[in-house]
């Protein structure tokens, strides 16, 4: 296969997905010394020779017409079909191109480009359970592929299997796309030391990475480490002087943390750079507001809201500077469009109530400053809740099982419905032997959010060690229905599959795990012994 169509053929699939001008064309009139020589000797060789010219001047409906004349006398091409699922890709015409794709994988097995076209495909029209598939295909194939490791992430994040991620990720290579990926799973788990590490590690690797430095700003300040952020984000503004989006990311963390001197020289410049930018322009606002100039404020705030309405800040701010502009009205219209928008900010309740008094609306306005008390309360509790946690994971860390507990314990009273906070104090038990405590709170966890793989799974564990063998099951099936890339999950599954002397499905689940990942010894050994000994009788390999 030509590596010149090889290498293009990632961005033929991204012509069509932008909806780019692609092979309009009224006749098909390649270079006259290819035209010969394919007439001459109509080989499947020539055919991609003259297809490859057609792909590289965007004329993909004469590749396409070129590969599928070339498979009428050579129908088992495995290249000929994927070249042609390609050329069908970016002539607009996916639908088309998906049967000559599938068609190359079948006959070229261990190929793995077709699988990741597939996926692409699938993804990019929301099929995404036929993406996951097509990806699995090529991790399969090479478990170490970075397109099929970030396309299942992705997927993964999508519907919120972080600990799907982790697993799938955990020793893949730190490239950039790869631990930004891992550093989200391991955030929105809250494990923020974690995903700290591993974007360290990254930016080792890849010093001067914009996303990198990104990515840890963000984490910095879930960890609430402002002055660090700054510093870091300075540090690559400085770096990239010429770059508009980190001088915008910049401006954006000085202004959101109150660092309006050090922010305001770069408002004009930004606004100079994109004036039309909905973020500059909000964030321009805020500053504006901040040093007391309201009608600059309004104009600013007013024209983000017209380019992008429905962005909670922009209402909120906008109707907060009306609010000062005694413009009551207009502010009460704003703050409840910011209220429709479904973001829970106690704030804009209070300014709310301002205006709905500034409109002599009082009962209105008493009702708004209840909901804004309410709304404070819980929010004071869950931010008590979410320290105690975060305590809890440092002592837990360094030994202090017990303190680890207690603090959990504060987190579950401040936000009982939290399943995360329940599963945590269930690590910390079954590291101090209480089994039965670890499995109320692992069964409360679960009940809370079956999704939650991870208690799904320790659950199972309890159960299988307490002779519950189809409790055990279920939980196990449930982890794998979560985080089905998983891999420690489909052998759980397949070692209790195994007990119950259900042997074709216990096959089946650690083949799923070897295909996940095809050199993990576990799944090796329970895959051999499955072989050897149909009668295995252990829950655990």
């Amino acid at each position: 296969m030509l590596k010149r169509f090889e290498s293009g053929g990632k961005w033929v699939i991204v012509a069509a997905w932008f909806g780019l001008t692609v092979g309009a064309h009224a006749a098909c009139n390649g270079p006259q010394d290819l035209a010969a020589k394919l007439k001459a000797h109509p080989t499947t060789e020539n055919a991609v020779l003259m297809g490859n010219w057609f792909a590289s001047h965007n004329q993909f409906d004469c590749a396409a017409q070129t590969f599928r004349a070339a498979l009428k006398t050579d129908p088992k091409s495995a290249q000929l079909h994927y070249l042609t699922g390609l050329a069908l890709a970016g002539a607009g015409r996916p639908t088309e191109g998906i049967p000559e794709l599938r068609k190359s994988a079948q006959l070229d097995p261990q190929a793995i480009k077709p699988h990741l076209v597939l996926a692409h495909l699938y993804d990019r029209s929301a099929q995404h359970k036929e993406a996951e598939d097509e990806w699995q295909k090529a991790l399969a194939i090479d478990p170490k592929s970075e397109d099929a490791l970030e396309g299942m992430a992705n997927e993964l994040l999508a519907r919120g299997d972080y600990a799907g991620v982790i697993a799938l990720l955990r020793s893949a290579p730190r490239t950039e796309r790869l631990a930004i990926q891992l550093a989200q799973a391991l955030g929105k788990l809250d494990y923020l030391d974690d995903a700290a590490a591993v974007l360290t590690e990254a930016v080792q690797l890849n010093p001067g990475s914009l996303a990198l430095a990104k990515a840890m700003t963000v984490v910095l300040i879930q960890q609430q480490h402002y002055d660090q952020a700054i510093k870091l984000v300075q540090t690559t503004a400085e770096a990239h002087p010429n770059n508009v989006d980190a001088q915008l990311d910049l401006f954006r963390i000085l202004v959101l943390t109150n660092h309006f001197d050090q922010a305001r020289p770069l408002g004009p410049k930004l606004l100079a750079q994109r004036p039309h930018d909905p973020e500059v322009l909000y964030l321009a606002g805020i500053l504006d507001r901040a040093v007391g100039d309201f009608p600059q404020a309004k104009a600013h705030l007013e024209a983000a809201v017209a380019l992008n309405p429905n962005f909670f800040n922009s209402r909120y701010n906008l109707g907060m500077v009306l609010v000062l502009l005694h413009e009551w009205k207009e502010a009460k219209e704003n703050l409840e469009k910011a209220i429709e928008l479904d973001t829970p900010v106690p704030e804009v309740h209070f300014e709310l109530a301002k205006a709905l008094r500034g409109l002599e609306e009082t009962e209105q306005a008493n009702q708004e400053m209840k909901l804004y008390q309410q709304l404070k309360k819980a929010d004071a509790v869950a931010l008590e809740a979410a320290t105690a946690a975060a305590q809890g994971d440092k002592d837990l860390k360094a030994g202090k099982t017990e303190d680890a507990s207690r603090r959990y314990r504060e987190a579950i009273e401040g936000a009982p419905t939290n399943a995360m906070y329940k599963y945590k104090l269930s690590i910390a038990l079954r590291v101090a032997g209480d089994e039965a405590g670890e499995r109320a709170q692992l069964e409360e966890a679960v009940k809370l959010d079956p999704k939650l793989a991870g208690a799904q799974n320790e659950l199972g564990y309890v159960l299988s060690r307490a002779g519950d063998a189809a409790g055990a099951l279920e939980h196990f099936r449930m982890a794998v229905e979560a985080a089905p890339a998983w891999t420690e999950a489909w052998i759980n599954l397949a070692g209790q599959l195994a007990v119950a002397s259900r042997f074709p499905e216990a096959r089946e689940a650690v083949a799923k795990a070897l295909a996940l990942d095809p050199s993990n010894a576990e799944a090796r050994e329970l895959s051999d012994r499955l072989a050897r000994e149909p009668a295995l009788q252990q829950a655990r390999p």
